[in-house]
């Protein structure tokens, strides 16, 4: 195992490879760690199981330039780790200095979902690609990652359809003041987060309340009976970059996360 650097505590965590989605989510949390005047931390997991499938005998590799087969070995494999972990390092240092943040970078061998939610406990938030676009499903670290983080989570599609804000939706009890909390942590980005509030919810008064000073943000009614498609219409319709919700909303759930993400196109930031 090769450690860089050491994450920081309250930072916003992001797993980094060579993938699409996890670069996007690179950018996302590097734009909502300089929103909320934190730190960025990097982490890039080197797959431990994959090391005895790289010694089994029969295995090849086909190249891409010559689509030639030729032996795969474990000395393979790590060079290949060293080399995405050097150009997710690059990554990170670009979007970290673009906004002028501080960052680190570590690098752990293990299975990617426990590295995952032992790093995310000492993060103020965890982001992390969704899985691949062709499979229209939440891979298998980003699920675990929705049913077991503790801290909050960021999952980004391998393609973001461009937006221009965040919606934050004010549908639990138990969820809301947190969502709430970071929707106007987040009011001095470029564009201002949105309020999407129940009638149970705008009956307590809560989407009014807070800081006197605070940039009030804009509240549009979200009938309590809203089903999954009419919340996918409203994303489109308002060009959202990402939804805010709280875990316990009922759009959390695993099913209703990758419908958003594959048909909605935006980010989901679940609040914990």
């Amino acid at each position: 195992m090769a450690i860089l650097d050491q994450a920081a505590q309250d930072c916003i965590l992001v797993a980094v490879d060579a993938s699409a989605a996890s670069l996007l989510a690179l950018e996302l949390a590097a734009d909502l760690a300089a929103a909320l005047r934190t730190s960025l931390a990097g982490l890039y997991v080197e797959e431990e199981h994959l090391l005895h499938a790289a010694g089994l005998p029969f295995v090849r590799e086909v190249r891409s330039q010559s689509a030639q087969v030729a032996p795969f070995t474990a000395d393979d494999l790590e060079r290949y780790w060293r080399a995405v972990a050097a150009e997710a390092r690059s990554a990170l240092t670009r979007a970290a200095q673009a906004r002028r943040i501080a960052f680190t970078f570590q690098v752990v061998r293990g299975r990617a979902a426990q590295a995952m939610s032992l790093a995310a406990r000492s993060a103020r938030l965890t982001g992390l690609g969704s899985g691949t676009r062709a499979a229209g499903r939440l891979g298998s670290v980003a699920r675990a990652a929705l049913l077991a983080t503790d801290s909050s989570l960021l999952l980004v599609p391998p393609q973001l359809r461009p937006g221009a804000r965040w919606l934050a939706l004010l549908d639990t009890p138990v969820g809301a003041q947190a969502v709430l909390g970071l929707a106007r942590a987040l009011a001095g980005m470029p564009a201002a987060p949105m309020l999407l509030v129940t009638p149970a919810l705008e009956a307590t008064g809560l989407a009014q309340a807070g800081d006197a000073h605070a940039i009030p943000l804009q509240r549009i009614g979200l009938p309590e009976a809203t089903r999954l498609p009419d919340l996918l219409t409203l994303l489109r319709t308002w060009n959202a970059q990402g939804l805010i919700l709280a875990a316990d909303s009922r759009f959390a759930h695993p099913a209703a996360a990758e419908r958003l993400l594959t048909e909605g196109g935006c980010a989901l930031l679940l609040v914990r």
